[in-house]
This record gives structure tokens, sequence and C-alpha cells, in this order.
């Protein structure tokens, strides 16, 4: 088995953010998932809404490891992959394309928003003057203590957002 090195990582990294489900997939081959399981969860989602066939497979495996680690934001990607499969409900949870590594890094940083309708982070000072008159469409992320680990603060970047009622959707342009 292939493990993750700094390289492997970056490219899924870079996959995950592009929306490039075949290479993050082709990435997630031959390598063990739960150093990345929220990514892999990722990628198991966009797999499906892509109808790919090797999706199922995917999710099921992340849907057992997330139940088994049972970290925060492990449940809600857990419930977000049942949905697809038919072993759950539907999320009731509004998507909002968030980067869940910007988000875990605000709430380790502090004094941040989160834009309900781009899904950007700025600090709380760079909200355009212009914007500012709209205050249902700034979230305020809290400061908080997050575990080590990308994929543990990824999770629990998730776990908020779901707090919130919102789950990450992929990112366009």
């Amino acid at each position: 088995m292939i493990e993750w090195d700094v390289a492997a990582l970056a490219r899924l990294r870079s996959a995950v953010h592009g929306g490039d489900w075949a290479a993050a997939l082709d990435l997630l081959q031959a390598r063990p998932l739960e150093p990345v399981l929220q990514y892999a969860g990722d990628v198991a989602l966009m797999v499906l809404a892509h109808g790919g066939a090797q999706g199922a497979c995917l999710a099921n495996d992340c849907r057992a490891l997330l139940a088994d680690r049972d970290r925060p934001g492990d449940a809600e990607l857990a419930a977000e992959l049942a949905a697809p499969l038919g072993h759950g409900p539907a999320t009731t949870l509004l998507p909002l394309p968030a980067d869940l590594g910007a988000v875990a890094a605000a709430m380790e940083d502090g004094f941040h928003v989160l834009d309900l309708e781009r899904g950007d982070v700025l600090a709380a000072g760079e909200v355009p003057q212009d914007e500012t008159h709209d205050p249902g469409r700034w979230l305020p992320i809290p400061p908080g203590v997050l575990p080590e680990g990308e994929d543990a603060r990824r999770g629990a970047a998730r776990q908020w957002l779901a707090g919130q009622g919102y789950r990450p959707s992929p990112r366009t342009l």
C-alpha cells in the first residue's frame, strides 16, 4: 500500500478544490483512506454526483471508517454520504461553497466572517463597506481550539458549518 506523502496530499487537495474527481479518485487508489478521510468523503460525493460507478463503493468505505473513527465532522459527512446511497434521509443542510481549510484557519485565528453568498472567508475588517449593509450575508466564525492534522481540522470546520445549517459544496468560478 502506498502511503500519503506531502506531494500526494498536495495533489489530492488540488484535485478536490478543483473538482477533478477523476484525479482525486486515482490518488485514493492503493492508499489508506484514514489519513484523508474527510477528503475521501468529499471525493465520494463528487463521484456520486457525476454518476461514477466507483462512488458508491468509496462512499460505503468512507461511511464505515467515519463511523468507526467518530471525530468531529465525521457524523455529518457520513450522513451526507448515506443519502445518495439510500441509507438515510437527504440532508436538510443548505449548500455553501465554503473551503473547509479556510474555515478551519479562520476558526483558529478568530475575528473572521463567512460570506453566505459566495463562501469566502474574510477578516472581519475586510468586509467591503458597500456590502456591510446586508448583515444576513455575513456569518461570524468564532475562534476555537482545533485538533491537530489537516483532516481533523477539516472535520471540525465541517461540524461547525453543519451547526450553522450549512454543508460545504464545490466552489465554482
